[in-house]
């Protein structure tokens, strides 16, 4: 009995009646019972020894022994898997046994069959074939390759020490003449050392004595463990323009201690049909961790992108080396997923004197909800940088989209945009879905300016009244956009204070001198009074205001200064009082003159008041209209600024006579007092 690993036995036919509880007493842990030879025998103890073993808490599998010749290995693997040679994950069922080795009928006709010689009258190459067959066909049936049992020297006599069968386990038979813990060689090509090895067929126990190459623990996990796993959740993501499910959870194989396990993810899609995915449990699980011991990184985390609206199945499985278990199942509705279709179909200039636009045509359905409306959302890129949202909902009449795609007439959408520059633009539209949205076009267009006013500010002159004073303007303006439009006039006044005020007005006045000059229809010209508050300085200028929204500017058409007056009361004076009878009345007559500086032409008005000597007053008003051109000549002033004021009296005594201008400059500061004299009658 060699000193390492674990110790089993296996057992055929020819031991009918097995003590196992005394081979487990003995020290064995594991056993396997043959089950099959070729198509034609099943041992007869088979149920009894595969249970015995296992009731007394013995790992336990069962073999096959080949008969190449007799028939094809898939034919010998099924008639195995029929007669129990199954195998399941359950931590105490040995994989399946392929007993490979001597010809136990070399040179023998049985029944009429010759079953030739050691090698079975077969070619390395056929025995090789032979064994893949029975291997595969029981990898389809089991989920596990089986283990290989047969001896070196027979192995490589018969099938040359071939290459390629490393998956394969090897149970190795040799048995040595002395104690020693060194089974000898194995085929080299395949092995570099074995899972087990029979060392004795003569005890110490029941049939033949093996020794498993490792510890208990390993023999469990060779025997199968069951990968573990959970399917935590199944969540719908978007990004972008793409909708995907994703899934999360852990997945870990004990079998393979030092390897990756890996998920597959059955997706059944509303259609019904179903896809397979796969994702390697390396993501971070700590959790995980902390309870198995097991390492952090068996955490599955994977993203499976879908392209219709519906009810989804994810079933998950973790792939163990033995065994492939389902971990979970789990259904999620997905709403929203088909991305928006559409076109971008127009993007033209439209312009007319007064306006400049982007006509804006196309359609757009969101698959996922067709009956709804969809929104596009055009970004418009203007030649300053700016950006701009525009929000149309596509529901005009589109039948031809509805021919094509059986969703309805009105998806199409259209709108004209403004604009207010010349430059370059570019827009791009985009349809909006539930969730995700799709890029519909872009388009490039290059806007050139619009005309250009001309015209002129002719005149500008100082106006004045008793109530207000005001800038006259007059001048003409013309935009060739539209000769027969009649264009908007701005004009700004610019007051002493630092203050600007703007007027606007149209250029709508009779020219006939700029048609016959231009040569073109309509009134265009304007006359306008711009009142001011003050006197002083001022600046005026007018400027056309051009008919297109791209024109390169509003031209300026003239500027100039004023001097609109100052602030001032009258002056003047009263020379004389005195009587003087006419016709038996006597009068007080009261001689003088007044001007106003800041309206030096216009007569004033002189109000007149007498005391009368019983100290009643009464007043009356005259016209400073009479000549005085010493005034005008001294003052340097045009006009008539004497007056005269008469006053018939009939008491006696001292009466006061005052005078006082009246002023006209809407600037006054006032009225002036004249004069005041005393005269006795």
């Amino acid at each position: 009995m060699p000193t390492f690993g674990v110790q089993g036995l296996d057992v055929s036919g020819h031991q009918p009646s097995v003590d196992w509880q005394q081979q487990w007493n003995m020290g064995s842990r594991f056993a396997y019972v043959k089950a099959t030879e070729g198509n034609y025998y099943k041992n007869p103890s088979f149920n009894s020894q595969y249970q015995g073993s296992r009731s007394v808490g013995m790992i336990r599998g069962a073999y096959h022994f080949a008969i190449p010749n007799w028939s094809s290995g898939a034919d010998q693997a099924r008639y195995f898997v029929q007669n129990g040679g199954s195998w399941s994950a359950d931590g105490y069922t040995m994989p399946p046994v392929l007993d490979f080795e001597f010809n136990p009928y070399e040179g023998r006709t049985i029944n009429g069959f010759y079953f030739g010689n050691t090698c079975y009258n077969m070619s390395p190459a056929q025995l090789q074939s032979w064994v893949r067959d029975f291997g595969n066909t029981m990898l389809s049936m089991t989920g596990r390759l089986p283990v290989i049992y047969t001896n070196t020297s027979w192995w490589n006599q018969c099938l040359g020490n071939p290459a390629g069968f490393g998956d394969y386990p090897l149970w190795v038979a040799a048995y040595p003449s002395s104690p020693t813990n060194n089974a000898g060689p194995v085929p080299s090509a395949s092995w570099s050392t074995y899972s087990i090895w029979q060392y004795s067929s003569t005890g110490p126990f029941a049939g033949d004595s093996n020794v498993w190459n490792g510890d208990y623990a390993s023999l469990a996990l060779f025997a199968g463990s069951v990968p573990m796993g959970s399917f935590d959740t199944a969540t719908v993501q978007r990004a972008g323009t793409t909708t995907s499910l994703q899934v999360r959870g852990w997945a870990l194989d004990r079998a393979l201690p030092g390897a990756t396990t890996e998920v597959h993810a059955y997706v059944t899609a509303p259609n019904g049909t179903k896809t397979l995915h796969k994702f390697p449990a390396t993501a971070y699980r700590p959790d995980v961790n902390q309870v198995l011991g097991l390492g952090e990184y068996h955490g599955y985390d994977g993203q499976i992108q879908i392209s219709s609206s519906g009810q989804y199945t994810i079933c998950i499985f973790a792939i163990g080396k033995f065994i492939n278990p389902g971990i979970g199942c789990k259904t999620l509705s997905a709403d929203g997923v088909e991305l928006p279709i559409g076109s971008l179909d127009e993007v033209t200039e439209q312009r007319s004197p007064d306006k400049e636009s982007l006509k804006i045509r196309g359609w757009a359905v969101d698959m996922s909800r067709p009956s709804v409306t969809a929104e596009v959302h055009a970004y418009l890129y203007g030649p300053d940088g700016s950006r701009t949202l525009h929000k149309l909902p596509a529901n005009t009449s589109r039948p031809d989209v509805d021919r094509i795609f059986a969703v309805g007439s009105n998806h199409g959408f259209e709108t004209s945009i403004d604009i207010k520059k010349a430059g370059d633009y570019r827009l791009c539209a985009y349809a909006i879905g539930l969730y995700l949205h799709t890029e519909l076009g872009c388009r490039s267009l290059r806007i050139a300016p619009g005309t250009t006013p001309v015209g002129t500010l002719d005149s500008a002159t100082v106006k004045k009244s008793r109530t207000q004073a005001s800038i006259s303007v007059r001048g003409w303006a013309v935009d060739y956009g539209s000769t027969s439009a009649q264009i908007g006039v701005h004009a700004y006044v610019l007051a002493p204070d630092g203050t600007s005020t703007l007027h606007k007005f149209t250029a709508s006045k009779p020219r006939p001198d700029v048609n016959a000059v231009l040569g073109v229809p309509a009134d265009h010209g304007y006359e306008a009074d711009l009142p001011i508050s003050g006197p002083g300085r001022h600046q005026v200028c007018t400027y056309a205001i051009a008919l297109s929204p791209v024109a390169p500017g509003n031209p300026l058409l003239g500027c100039t200064y004023l001097e609109t007056g100052f602030s001032g009361s009258p002056v003047g004076y009263l020379d004389s009082v005195r009587t003087e009878t006419v016709n038996g009345i006597t009068s007080i007559v009261a001689r003088g003159w007044t001007v106003d500086r800041d309206m030096p032409s216009d007569s004033l008005s002189v109000h007149t008041y007498v005391t009368a000597p019983d100290g009643s007053v009464s007043n009356f008003a005259v016209l400073a209209d009479q000549p005085r051109p010493d005034v005008n000549q001294i003052l340097g002033v045009t006009g008539n600024h004497g007056y005269t004021a008469k006053k018939a009296v009939t008491q006696r005594g001292t009466y006061k006579i005052c005078t006082y201008a009246i002023a006209t400059s809407p600037f006054t500061l006032g009225n002036s007092a004249l004069g005041c004299a005393n005269l006795t009658y």
